[in-house]
């Protein structure tokens, strides 16, 4: 009685079917040599089929994975709410429109009085800020720091281009008769780009390392000052005293924000002006208002924080490498790198007092509730009680 030859031993990426398929065509196989043909086209088989079934598992684990990560970060699931769901509706516009085919000063002559063509008078894909001459990328006397906060910088044009189509689709579905308020318009503008500032913040290098509540925490205490910084940023680069550019790339005249607003909000925009004109005195370029951005994101002093020390740890990275790139950039001013954080108290005070008259316009119902700007509003005056 010829003896079966036992099964093969087992091979590494072969299940245990396979060892089964391999008995029953060695009991078929009717000599020695058949039975090596059937062994080497049996394993051949097995081994072809295991590809295949790790295949087809390994497909449905990268979509199981692409579902569930979109609801997934670090520290847990998302519970940023709306504050990390940009609204869809402007997806549906795949072409930004040209600002000089919406113009609010058609709509509103009086307060938004622009020159024909300053409504492209705001060169976006340079940046907020022309570099120093002195401080090319190629220049090894930049901090690696800081030119890669810099790196984390938005494109401009875009956001331009995400908030221009916004506006236009909400415009398209009003009324002809039915036309915003400046005051309404402005706080639209100012909501959608405090989106564009979250999402900043979001992608942004030592940020993506803290857990969820920590990243509340601290968009929860700056969100009125880096949005103040980036209007101010703006200013800057415009250089006109007498006159706003808006983050659309329009102009608009300081005497009809007057006219229109009120003492108080004229008041606060008299002083943005002022801040603006000493940043501009200073010469301020894009890599130091980088790393000015980082230094407000960045409070060891906010409540609550669970990883406090690894936010005092990035904040004093960024202090020391701004001051390395001053005093290497600019070394005829050895007092820049204190005239730069003596600006910070001065944003803080003034983003303040806006947070104030934007909460008594919104308890008279003149802002709307259901906006990015006053859900980040109620958060801080929450968490400061």
């Amino acid at each position: 009685m010829r003896r079966r030859p036992a099964a093969p031993p087992a091979i590494r990426g072969v299940s245990y079917s396979h060892t089964a398929r391999w008995e029953r065509i060695s009991r078929e196989t009717p000599d020695a040599a058949g039975l090596h043909a059937g062994s080497a086209r049996a394993l051949s088989e097995a081994l072809e089929e295991n590809r295949k079934l790790q295949g087809r598992r390994g497909k449905c684990w990268r979509q199981r994975v692409k579902r569930s990560r979109a609801d997934r970060m670090r520290g847990g699931r998302n519970k940023f709410g709306p504050m990390y769901k940009r609204d869809p509706r402007p997806k549906a516009a795949e072409k930004s429109p040209n600002p000089s085919e919406w113009s609010i000063k058609a709509e509103h002559p009086d307060p938004y009085s622009t020159s024909p063509d300053s409504s492209l008078a705001y060169p976006y894909t340079e940046g907020c800020l022309p570099a120093s001459p002195q401080t090319s990328p190629m220049n090894p006397t930049v901090p690696s720091l800081v030119l890669e906060l810099l790196s984390c910088e938005p494109d401009e044009e875009q956001v331009r281009g995400k908030i221009c189509a916004y506006l236009q689709q909400e415009q398209s579905g009003r009324g002809k008769l039915d036309k915003p308020r400046p005051f309404n318009l402005l706080c639209v503008m100012a909501d959608q780009t405090l989106f564009s500032i979250v999402e900043w913040a979001r992608s942004c290098i030592f940020f993506k390392e803290l857990k969820v509540g920590d990243q509340m925490r601290l968009l929860h205490n700056c969100w009125s000052e880096l949005l103040l910084l980036d209007h101010i940023c703006r200013q800057v680069h415009h250089g006109r005293e007498n006159s706003l550019l808006l983050i659309t790339g329009q102009e608009v005249e300081l005497a009809g924000v007057a006219s229109e607003s009120g003492l108080t909000l004229s008041s606060l925009v008299q002083r943005g002006q002022e801040l603006s004109h000493r940043l501009q005195l200073l010469q301020v370029d894009r890599r130091e208002m980088a790393c000015l951005k980082f230094l407000i994101l960045f409070n060891p002093n906010v409540k609550l924080l669970e990883n406090q020390a690894f936010v005092e740890s990035v904040q004093e990275q960024v202090n020391g490498a701004l001051l390395e790139y001053t005093l290497s950039t600019y070394p005829q001013h050895l007092d820049r790198f204190s005239q730069l954080l003596l600006r910070l108290p001065e944003l803080r005070a003034l983003s303040n007092q806006a947070e104030d008259y934007l909460s008594s316009k919104h308890l008279s119902g003149d802002v709307p509730c259901n906006s990015l700007l006053i859900e980040m509003l109620h958060a801080k005056r929450a968490t400061a009680i």
